[in-house]
């Protein structure tokens, strides 16, 4: 019984945050639609050891992508920038390499994403990360340089 409320719990939680990129053109590469599931790494924290950052909720997906895998992300990621409250990007031999966008959540804080890759003869690794909570793009960039 215990296993079947866990099960529940977690199948909630996964459709709660699916939906929770749901407006964002991104929200296609989380739900495995742009890269197999299967082909990445995925990460979820949303718990109280946030708090620190001023988030409340962050969820990463890693891969490794070719150059048509790459240029639909990078596509997504820059639609994404065109509706984003702020924005820092960063382009690298024409592609898209850095980006953070943040959107304004209707008073309930912030949701961001970034958006990093590294490429290596026509094989790019991609980070993707969806981030919820009262941090601002100038906490995030602080958090980055510190390295925490």
């Amino acid at each position: 019984m215990k296993r079947i409320l866990i099960l529940i719990v977690l199948l909630l939680l996964s459709v709660w945050t699916a939906s929770a990129q749901g407006d964002l053109q991104v929200g296609a590469v989380f739900d495995g639609k742009v890269v197999p599931a299967t082909a990445m790494k995925e990460t979820f924290i949303r718990s109280s050891r946030l708090e620190t950052y001023h988030l409340e909720q962050y969820r990463s997906v890693s891969f490794t992508g070719d150059d048509q895998v790459l240029a639909e992300v990078s596509r997504r990621v820059l639609a994404d920038a065109e509706r984003a409250t702020d924005q820092e990007i960063h382009m690298k031999e024409g592609r898209l390499a850095y980006a953070i966008l943040t959107f304004e959540d209707g008073g309930r804080g912030n949701r961001f994403v970034c958006f990093q890759c590294v490429s290596k003869a026509g094989s790019h690794a991609v980070t993707l990360v969806y981030m919820t909570g009262p941090a601002t793009l100038d906490d995030l960039k602080k958090l980055f340089r510190s390295g925490q």
